[in-house]
């Protein structure tokens, strides 16, 4: 059923700034307010198309004026839908999507509505990279805010480890110059939490070279072959070099999948890949050990460039798919870690919602694990919590039909409460729940307060609440 919302109230918004908005019943009006996952179907009053942060400014200011629900969208890819909400002004950084590279300072500067495709294109011209996801529709400003991991994180970090500057309108209506000199502890701030601080318009990143090609070895075990595998990989995947990072997925294989062998389409499998950054000559040696524990019933390579990697399986994540996800950093995979995965993996209610017969090296799935380092990450000079923990850990469930949800979204729950006692944090943006105190403290850990302080500073009214950092429970 449509809602239909009122927007007489809202004619003030449409004097008040200069570029174009949105209502209910105007043509694009359904188009702008979709967001990447489609279990999220919300139905704003108003969306304000921004043209730059002056227009940022304006709709910021009235809305907060005007006592009005607002939430910010830029790539619109977070898991919990915050970009939108029924009945708020969306603010849309969607125009904003200008990519300038500067080889003298070794910077880009990327707007606020880009993809990370949108960068990666025009870098790979330059052979660099900004180190970022593994999709390329992701949000550059959603993935930067909350961390940003991705293919090249074991060789040079998380994504805001490069960045080096953001332009900023706060809850005041100012447009502020943000980095370690002007503003640090909101830059700070931005560094893992910046969903909760106003509106980011503008990213300045400090690129990296590019290491080579990237060489992509997948392998496909049987059931039986899986907790051996996963007992190698929990040690082997630590001490790799740091141009390779592996990851291990349970699932069971799709039935058309026909270059795997009948005896084992639609069997639980494990899927081991690597992407190893380098002279494609000296991978076999490298990898070798991983793949080496049990028979594969199917195997991949390929050497490709970093921006091909990073296109490779945005059809396996493509939009109109729904999704709810649970993630969990675990600073080690005892042999209770690997029978509970196994277990809850197996019992997925789900089916497959491969892109296609195509095998890809990352496949939408029930659970996966990608390897760290042992080495802690340093974080004293941003927000993230627990980023430095050895092992990730994702569950997802993903649908196209909503009577499919119910169970599916119970499922992971459980898969979730069932890790909990090894859980040492979780990532922001794998999260498919908007949270509260104690979700923040989880994702925050010892720097929650802080945080709560540089809040009060730049949001005292607690204007950007669709975020974890909430005030309303430290109101004095």
């Amino acid at each position: 059923m449509t809602t239909h919302l009122d927007t007489r109230p809202l004619s003030a918004l449409l004097d008040a700034v200069e570029c174009d908005v949105l209502l209910p019943g105007d043509s694009g009006y359904d188009q702008a307010r979709r967001v990447w996952n489609a279990d999220i179907d919300r139905r704003p009053a108003a969306i304000v198309r921004c043209r730059d942060a002056e227009d940022a400014a304006t709709a910021l200011t009235w809305c907060i004026s005007n006592n009005m629900p607002l939430t910010v969208c830029s790539g619109g890819h977070n898991l919990a839908g915050t970009s939108v909400a029924d009945g708020a002004v969306m603010i849309s950084l969607a125009l904003l999507d200008s990519v300038e590279f500067d080889t003298d300072a070794g910077t880009v500067t990327v707007g606020a509505g880009c993809r990370w495709g949108d960068v990666d294109r025009p870098a790979s011209e330059l052979d660099v990279a900004v180190p970022a996801g593994v999709v390329s529709h992701t949000g550059v400003a959603g993935l930067t805010l909350g961390g940003g991991f991705g293919y090249l994180s074991r060789m040079y970090g998380a994504t805001i480890d490069h960045l080096v500057e953001a332009e900023v309108v706060v809850a005041d209506g100012r447009i502020l110059t943000v980095n370690t000199d002007q503003h640090p502890d909101l830059f700070w701030a931005l560094k893992g939490a910046g969903h909760n601080y106003g509106i980011v318009t503008k990213f300045v990143f400090r690129y990296v070279p590019l290491p080579g090609l990237a060489t992509v070895r997948q392998a496909l075990y049987a059931a039986d072959d899986r907790k051996n595998i996963l007992r190698f990989f929990r040690e082997w995947s630590l001490d790799a070099p740091a141009n390779v990072t592996t990851y291990i997925r349970l699932f069971r294989c799709p039935p058309y999948w026909s270059q795997v062998p009948a005896a084992h389409r639609g069997k639980p499998v494990i899927s081991v890949a690597t992407v190893f950054y380098g002279d494609a000559a000296t991978e076999p040696e490298v990898t070798a050990p991983m793949f080496a524990q049990a028979e594969p019933v199917y195997e991949s390579l390929r050497s490709i460039p970093h921006v091909t990697l990073q296109h490779s399986t945005d059809d396996e994540f493509r939009y109109g798919l729904s999704h709810y996800w649970k993630h969990q950093y675990l600073p080690e995979l005892p042999d209770e870690v690997l029978d509970i995965a196994l277990d809850r993996a197996d019992r997925y209610p789900g089916r497959p919602l491969n892109a296609s017969a195509s095998i890809a090296h990352q496949v939408m799935c029930p659970f996966e694990f990608i390897a760290g380092t042992r080495e802690p990450r340093d974080s004293s000079n941003d927000a993230l919590g627990e980023a430095d923990t050895p092992f990730s850990a994702n569950i997802g469930a993903d649908w196209e039909f909503a009577e499919e949800k119910d169970e599916l979204v119970r499922w992971a729950r459980d898969f979730n409460a069932a890790l909990e006692p090894y859980q040492q944090g979780t990532y922001i943006n794998f999260t498919s729940v908007q949270g509260d105190e104690e979700l923040a403290r989880a994702v925050y850990g010892d720097k929650y307060d802080r945080l709560v302080a540089v809040k009060r500073a730049y949001d005292p009214g607690n204007a950007f609440k669709r975020g974890l950092v909430d005030l309303t429970e430290h109101t004095p």
